[in-house]
């Protein structure tokens, strides 16, 4: 029987194949087709709520102070589109992608407050199989538009796989190494003995997913992706406590620039990732003439540090105007940060930026517990470890980019008053927490 509860958690499952969709849509049709196509999947959930509200005729509030928190960056992410559209005039918005990308943005985390508030009292209810299934419907898609011959045409580079559903070529990256990251938890626990098509379903999924990663070729994602996969089979990081390190990714790297093309240069990686060019590593593709501009911008002009200076704001002051033509690009307006951080320091200001580092704080410390005590949400803490130190040199995690529709989807599970749930915790193998286990 098709309940309520199933009917909602199908719709979370099937959003981000439609986001993918969406994504693609961008360039093949419009814009704005393709950014509303790619807010359709949250917002039915959205609209299939408020049909419920008006029919039981009952509202409660189930939200608690990270609802809200979370809800005020999003506001500030939605006005910096329309300060760029109505004060700035940046030349790439106009009203109706402005509007589709407010959307976008907008609906993703509220849908899935709302998956898990019909999902409070559901005793077989696994948020990270859940979640993990939404993700693993995208990944799957994308590997059947490339089979069938589709690329990405947002952005793309001859002879590495792009897969077709995604915001670019990292994206796609980003994507897998977020979903092996998980699996590897899935696959602990699938015994060969007692469960081996699970198991080889899982292993089989996981080297497909790294044979992907190596054919798109994104050395940064591969480096992170490789070192917390040894970190987490060690379970090292059970002791170690790495947010406070990972806001220092980027100066880290950039100071270990030469040791980074050293060890690149070494065969093993060589052979599997190539393009070890000196210039390319140790500028991280171009990225440091980006960065080091908006550190001289930080550092002496500071013009809209406190609140921002809208969606690519940067245009109006100039500030990549000699990055763009170092690029051999005509203009500069269409350039972003290649940094979740950046971009929100600089488009939306320091106290946005304030507010997302808080939200990371959050989920990162809830997560953590969850992932020490050997709970059902340990697997996403290793898919948030990877977002905490790649939103630091990849927009990845930034108003249309999937990052943003992952962590936001990440965070909404701490977005509901606990006073509501009356489900039991489950531990990493499925079972019910009893007391006495607690």
């Amino acid at each position: 029987m098709l309940s309520k509860r199933k009917l909602i958690n199908f719709m979370f499952v099937a959003a981000l194949p439609i986001y993918g969709i969406g994504c693609w849509l961008i360039v093949k049709q419009s814009p704005t087709i393709g950014y509303i196509t790619a807010s359709l999947g949250y917002l039915a959930i959205i609209l299939f709520w408020v049909i419920d509200r008006m029919y039981q005729r009952v509202l409660q509030p189930m939200t608690n102070r990270v609802f809200w928190v979370a809800m005020a960056y999003i506001a500030s992410l939605v006005l910096m589109y329309w300060i760029g559209l109505l004060v700035h005039h940046v030349p790439i918005l106009t009203l109706p992608n402005t509007v589709g990308q407010s959307l976008l943005v907008l609906v993703p985390f509220p849908a899935v407050v709302i998956v898990l508030i019909y999902n409070r009292a559901a005793e077989d209810f696994d948020f990270t199989e859940l979640f993990l299934r939404s993700l693993l419907a995208l990944l799957i898609i994308n590997y059947l538009g490339y089979a069938a011959g589709l690329r990405n045409l947002m952005h793309s580079f001859p002879g590495r796989v792009s897969l077709p559903f995604a915001t670019g070529i990292y994206d796609g990256s980003h994507l897998v190494a977020i979903v092996n990251m998980m699996l590897l938890f899935r696959i602990k626990f699938a015994e060969m003995g007692s469960r081996p098509l699970r198991f080889f379903g899982y292993g089989g999924l996981y080297m497909l997913n790294l044979g992907a990663m190596l054919s798109i070729n994104s050395r940064l994602s591969f480096m992170l992706f490789l070192l917390f996969t040894v970190l987490f089979l060690f379970k090292t990081m059970k002791a170690a406590r790495v947010y406070l390190i990972s806001l220092f990714t980027m100066p880290l790297m950039m100071s270990f620039a030469l040791l980074i093309y050293t060890v690149l240069s070494l065969p093993f990686f060589a052979s599997i990732l190539g393009r070890v060019s000196k210039d390319d590593v140790t500028s991280f593709n171009g990225r440091t003439y980006i960065w080091e501009a908006v550190a001289d911008w930080a550092m002496h002009d500071r013009r809209g540090m406190v609140q921002g200076l809208s969606y690519h704001g940067h245009y109006k002051i100039g500030k990549l105007d000699e990055v763009a033509r170092l690029w051999g690009e005509e203009d500069a307006y269409n350039l972003h940060m290649h940094s979740t951080f950046l971009e929100i320091l600089t488009s939306q200001g320091i106290i946005a930026l304030g507010i997302f580092y808080w939200l990371m704080w959050v989920a990162y410390k809830y997560y953590r517990q969850r992932y020490i005590d050997g709970l059902s949400e340990a697997p996403i803490y290793a898919g948030l470890i990877y977002i905490l130190f790649v939103y630091q040199i990849d927009i990845f995690a930034h108003g249309i980019f999937l990052g943003h529709m992952v962590f936001f989807s990440m965070l909404a599970y701490l977005a509901v008053d606990k006073r509501f749930i009356t489900r039991p915790d489950r531990l990493l193998n499925g079972e019910p927490v009893t007391p006495a286990a607690e």
